[in-house]
């Protein structure tokens, strides 16, 4: 038992610094020279608060939207029953297979004729067609694990089908509400190919592109730019501690059925 944990927590170990050298060397690479005089310089000679404060606009409000969607949807696909309900599943699972980046052409296309270029709803709205199938994949499968006995309760006491999902389920998903949230809000924080096309003018860019505009202005300054790939995935750090007790318990919700 001895010799079988120590090799857990080897295999467990390499994967954990496989992913934290790289942060520790960009952090330390960040300090050289003058140290946090090079968080200074970005705040104040780049100015990336706007690129910031545009990718979370984005990104919560199509967290928000990939919510009001696909929380109901999951309800009505694990407790309901509807014609051609495994068929739209199926379609569903078929949509997360597809690759975002196979649909930019067509989904140029369609924002340049909606006049929606440098407006943030060109990337919210491919942003919740990319998110949304496995959100609701998430949220059936959690669904699928609470009781049965608690719609029929439900219905004992008088609620109908949508009262029973705003006051019992809906409750019940924080969990899995936590984990779409969190995985949409790092999809849309990280996305790079329809923030550069959908994004011209400077004042609309998104976060993902700053490191672009960093080379370029600071390729003869490594700790400096280094500190600004700091800045740039701060708040991501900031969103899993805050909410990392409610999504490790989403991973693990649903897990056991009944």
């Amino acid at each position: 038992m001895g010799k079988s944990k120590k090799l857990r927590s080897v295999l467990m170990a390499i994967p954990t610094l496989c992913f934290a050298f790289p942060l520790c060397f960009l952090f330390v690479t960040s300090l050289e020279k003058k140290g946090f005089a090079n968080y200074l310089f970005v705040l104040t000679e780049i100015r990336v608060e706007r690129n910031i404060m545009n990718s979370l606009i984005v990104a919560v409000i199509t967290v928000l939207i990939v919510l009001a969607i696909t929380l109901p949807a999951s309800f009505a696909f694990s407790k309901m029953k509807f014609p051609g309900q495994n068929i739209l599943f199926l379609i569903v699972l078929m949509a997360m297979m597809i690759p975002g980046i196979s649909i930019a052409v067509p989904m140029v296309k369609i924002i340049r004729s909606l006049n929606l270029v440098n407006n943030y709803f060109s990337l919210i709205l491919p942003y919740v067609a990319i998110n949304s199938p496995i959100a609701l994949i998430l949220g059936k499968n959690f669904m699928d694990g609470l009781s049965a006995e608690l719609m029929e309760a439900a219905k004992i006491d008088g609620c109908t089908t949508w009262t029973s999902f705003l006051h019992i389920y809906l409750p019940l998903a924080v969990p899995v509400s936590s984990i779409i949230s969190v995985f949409t809000f790092l999809n849309c924080w990280n996305e790079f190919v329809y923030a550069k096309l959908f994004m011209q003018k400077e004042a609309m860019q998104m976060v993902s592109t700053i490191p672009i505009k960093f080379q370029a202005d600071m390729y003869t300054n490594i700790p400096a730019l280094f500190a600004g790939l700091v800045i740039v995935q701060l708040p991501v750090l900031i969103l899993y501690l805050m909410f990392q007790n409610t999504f490790r318990e989403g991973l693990t919700a649903g897990a056991v059925k009944g």
